[in-house]
């Protein structure tokens, strides 16, 4: 059985959605993520934004928004966690635990 690929993205579930957007995200370099997510498979930019986090778009969406603000940023380790969190330049150590 051959897959429709011509199929309305807007249709799909909330599932199939995120499956699709994986393949699509990869394919394609995406100047603005959550309003492009948003508006490709017409959900909500709050909608889009949640399924991108947990698609694990959560730093290039973090780096979006400061560029877009004009706010230098880089990515700082935090020695609680191991983890490296995108955040305004000069964000002390102490302060990473917001993030």
């Amino acid at each position: 059985m051959k897959k429709n690929r011509n199929r309305n993205v807007r249709k799909l579930t909330a599932e199939e959605r995120k499956r699709h957007a994986k393949k699509w995200l990869f394919t394609n370099r995406i100047k603005e993520l959550v309003s492009s997510y948003s508006k490709k498979y017409g959900v909500s930019m709050s909608i889009a934004h949640y399924e991108l986090l947990e698609l694990g778009y959560k730093d290039e969406i973090a780096i979006q928004y400061y560029e877009k603000d004009g706010v230098e940023w880089e990515y700082k380790y935090d020695g609680y966690t191991g983890e490296m969190h995108v955040v305004p330049v000069g964000t002390e150590d102490w302060e990473l635990c917001d993030f």
